[in-house]
This record gives C-alpha cells, sequence and structure tokens, in this order.
C-alpha cells in the first residue's frame, strides 16, 4: 500500500531513530498518514530515559533502531515495556539484514521494516492497528445487532429503523455511537428517512472488508444526524456478499458501535437471510392488515423452521389503528403465540410535516413516543413482554 490517503493513523507514536535517512522517510511517511510522534529520541539515549517517556505518554507504536541501542535487543525491550505487552515495536534498519531481523523479532518486535520505508511502512502499520483495536475492543462491551425487517413492504420498518436509532441514541446520550447499516438491496430508503447523501455504501465496506479500522471506517460511512449511516448500494448486487465478509462487517461494527441497527427490507431472500444469521435480535415489522398479517405469519413460520430462537423475535405493530388498540394487540398474540413487544400509532401527519432538508425526531408526538418506549424496552435488561402489561 503506497497511497498513504487510504490510512489514518489514531495511535500514538514514538521514534527512537538514530540513521538520518530512515528517520526522515519514517517521520515524512507518518505526517502524510496524519501521525504526530509523541516522543523522540536517537537510539543511543539511555533505556531508562525511554522507558519513563513511554510510561508518561503511553504511545501505541514504537519505531525503534534496536541495532544502535546501547543494550542488546531484548534487554532494551524489556527495559521499556516494564513488563507489559505494550507499545507495539516496529524495529527499523537501514538494509534488510537477516541477522537484525531475526533477533529484533525474537526481542518481541512486532514489525521489521528497511530502507526504502515506503511502502512498507504503511502495510505494517495497517497489521499493527488491526492488532491494537483487536485488544481494545477485548476490553470493551461489544455492541448489539438488531436487524428490522418488514413483514411486507408498506409497513414502515424503515422509518422504524432510522427513529429507532435516533430514540436509542437520545436516551444513551451523546457518548453512545449508533449505526443505521441498509441492508436493503431491493429498496433501500434510510437515505432518504435521514435525510443524507451517502458518500459510500455497504457494497464498498463488504468488499474492503480486510482493511477496516476505526481510522478507515469513516471512509464508509455518512454522518446523518445523530446517527451514522451505512447506505445501500446505489445498484442491487448480482450476488449477496460472501458468508465471511457478512461475518467480518458485522463483527467490526458491533467492536465500533453500541447498537447496530439493520435494515434488512421487506419479506424473506437470499440477501436478508445472510444477514439473519449474525444479528442478535430481530425485529419484525408486521401492520393491521390483512396482508401484512398474512406475510407476518409466513415469515415467522419461515424463520422458526429454519432454527431461529423465537425469543430473538420482536413482534413490533406498526401504523396501529386508534380504535381499539388491545383489540388487535390480543389477537394478533392470540394468532401468532407471541407477545406484541411494541405499538406505535398511524401518526401520518407528524411523519409529514418533518422538515425535508434534515433528519428530526419527533420526541414529543405520538410517534415518537411510541419510539421512545421501544427503545427503553431494547436497553431494559428484563426481556420482553407484552405491551399490555408495561403499558
Amino acid at each position: 500500500m503506497d497511497d498513504s490517503t487510504q490510512l489514518n493513523v489514531p495511535w500514538k507514536i514514538g521514534l527512537v531513530l538514530e540513521t538520518p535517512e530512515l528517520s526522515s522517510g519514517i517521520k515524512s511517511a507518518l505526517s502524510e498518514a496524519g501521525a504526530v510522534p509523541v516522543i523522540e529520541f536517537g537510539a543511543a539515549t539511555s533505556s531508562l530515559e525511554v522507558a519513563n517517556a513511554v510510561e508518561r505518554e503511553r504511545p501505541d507504536i514504537l519505531f525503534a533502531e534496536l541495532s544502535h541501542t546501547a543494550k542488546p535487543a531484548a534487554e532494551w525491550m524489556a527495559d521499556v515495556r516494564r513488563g507489559e505487552d505494550t507499545p507495539l515495536v516496529v524495529a527499523v534498519h537501514a538494509t534488510a539484514d537477516p541477522a537484525e531481523m531475526i533477533s529484533a523479532l525474537r526481542s518481541g518486535a512486532s514489525e521489521f521494516i528497511c530502507l526504502p520505508v515506503r511502502p512498507a511502512i504503511f502495510e505494517a502499520l495497517e497489521r499493527i492497528g488491526a492488532l491494537l483495536e483487536s485488544r481494545e475492543s477485548a476490553t470493551h462491551e461489544q455492541g448489539r445487532i438488531v436487524g428490522i425487517l418488514s413483514a411486507k413492504g408498506g409497513c414502515g420498518a424503515t422509518s422504524v429503523a432510522c427513529h429507532l436509532a435516533a430514540a436509542l441514541r437520545a436516551a444513551a446520550g451523546s457518548a453512545c455511537r449508533i449505526l443505521v447499516a441498509d441492508l436493503d438491496y431491493q429498496s433501500p430508503g434510510t437515505h432518504q428517512v435521514l435525510r443524507a447523501k451517502p458518500r459510500s455504501n455497504a457494497g464498498e465496506a463488504f468488499a474492503s472488508v480486510r482493511r477496516l479500522s476505526s481510522s478507515s471506517w469513516r471512509e464508509f460511512v455518512t454522518p446523518a444526524g445523530p446517527v451514522d449511516l451505512l447506505a445501500a448500494p446505489r445498484r442491487a448486487p448480482a450476488a449477496p456478499p460472501e458468508q465471511w465478509r457478512v461475518e467480518g462487517l458485522l463483527r467490526f461494527v458491533s467492536r465500533q458501535y453500541r447498537w447496530v441497527l439493520a435494515d434488512l427490507g421487506r419479506h424473506l431472500n437470499p440477501a436478508n437471510w445472510m444477514f439473519l444469521q449474525n444479528i442478535d435480535e430481530l425485529c419484525l415489522v408486521t401492520a393491521p392488515e390483512v396482508l401484512a398479517l398474512y406475510q407476518t405469519r409466513s415469515v415467522l413460520q419461515t424463520l422458526t423452521s429454519r432454527g431461529l430462537d423465537k425469543s430473538r423475535i420482536r413482534l413490533i405493530l406498526n401504523r396501529n389503528r386508534t380504535t381499539p388498540q388491545d383489540f388487535w394487540v390480543e389477537s394478533i398474540e392470540q394468532m401468532f403465540e407471541m407477545s406484541v413487544f411494541a405499538v406505535i400509532p398511524n401518526d401520518y401527519s407528524t411523519l409529514d410535516k418533518l422538515p425535508r432538508d434534515r433528519f428530526e425526531f419527533p420526541a414529543d408526538t405520538p410517534f415518537g413516543k411510541a419510539l421512545v418506549k421501544l427503545a427503553g424496552r431494547l436497553a431494559s435488561p428484563n426481556g420482553p413482554g407484552s405491551v399490555r402489561k408495561t403499558a
């Protein structure tokens, strides 16, 4: 990789270098990748002085010319790290000397680069970045992936997905990162609801899944009001992404976001079935119409016959009629032998009055209040139950 514009380094960098050509080449490459060193020493500096600076500044990555340090590489590394496994060390040397490479790697270096430093430095930073992110994610709670599936077209699942994301963000606060992933390859519409102009799409993210990092991820998502949007491809692909790409992307976003709301479109099809196998729970959106309820029954039967645990399914009654609510809820619960998780009123006037130039969550309307309640129930550790019991 010699195009540093594809790499933005969010990690803290330290330099312990002696050879001018190595130093200038590494600094130039790091500058292009957006990284500024937090510590910088000559390689002959005592390991104690370097260790004190490392403890103070906590760099994630240390470029070190180990062949010029005052102590042998293994002793120097032990002094600088003081028993920890960070910072990760990139050993650098003027030439591709096999003996120096073996010595550095045996001493605990993660990478070895030599002159010319390009493109090897960018490739090394990508590998180390992936390792640092995997370590970081191990100490963080993994986010929840919620699929939003419409029993049939016209049930309003896309609108529910976008506004539910805003309700979750409002409930959790600005520190909570939320992603709306448009995985509806038939009739994508999240960008319209969120009033966003996507700069990239899910197809490109799936294609680049091997190089995803917290810095490169910004290439693929579009800020949309209070949430991030991963838009659907402009044109439906000839085939859905391979299973390993789906698993890799969803695993990645679950480390980046507290909540991921995936719009899976309508009905069941080969593409959204692949996504369904990698989500934590499914909100199945239906409406009080004969055809919608018929399709709901069909979807539920197919899901359970394919082994999806019914306890992971949340039945959402959208566009509910004002009279009488309990009649519809009781009838649907009897029909499908499961509780209705949430009821959202048919509040067309509210949605019709929303701004056309920006996304706005109507929190103080009947529609908005129902979404806030739904967000609270999803975030509750007590699990689902009948909406009539929690009203």
